[in-house]
């Protein structure tokens, strides 16, 4: 994989879990890594758009390379330019060469 087109920074978040001041149990994301990669073109095909509860929202594909990193999983997520993209597929690029993470943009945090 080229070094040249990996010229973006990409953070990777994880779930953690952390306890609050009332001893509640609480869900927070965290950054798990931060990588050099190369955000794709949004991806056409896997655009989707769905209606609930009368609210008509579009999903928007976009997939992003990397190099490989074994760590990386479809229950995290990626921060990039400021917007959330939940992580729906991870494919290997060659041997253990790259990854292609393929996302969709999350509408809120």
């Amino acid at each position: 994989m080229r070094a040249g087109r990996l010229d973006r920074r990409i953070i990777v978040q994880s779930k953690t879990e952390s306890t609050d001041a009332y001893g509640q149990r609480t869900l927070t994301w965290a950054t798990f890594l931060t990588i050099w990669g190369d955000q794709l073109q949004s991806v056409m095909e896997s655009a989707g758009e769905q209606t609930i509860d009368k609210n008509r929202s579009t999903q928007r594909g976009v997939k992003f390379t990397t190099r490989y990193n074994s760590t990386i999983t479809n229950e995290m997520r990626i921060l990039w330019n400021s917007e959330y993209y939940k992580i729906e597929d991870i494919k290997e690029l060659g041997r253990q060469e790259g990854l292609l993470i393929m996302t969709s943009k999350l509408a809120q945090t």
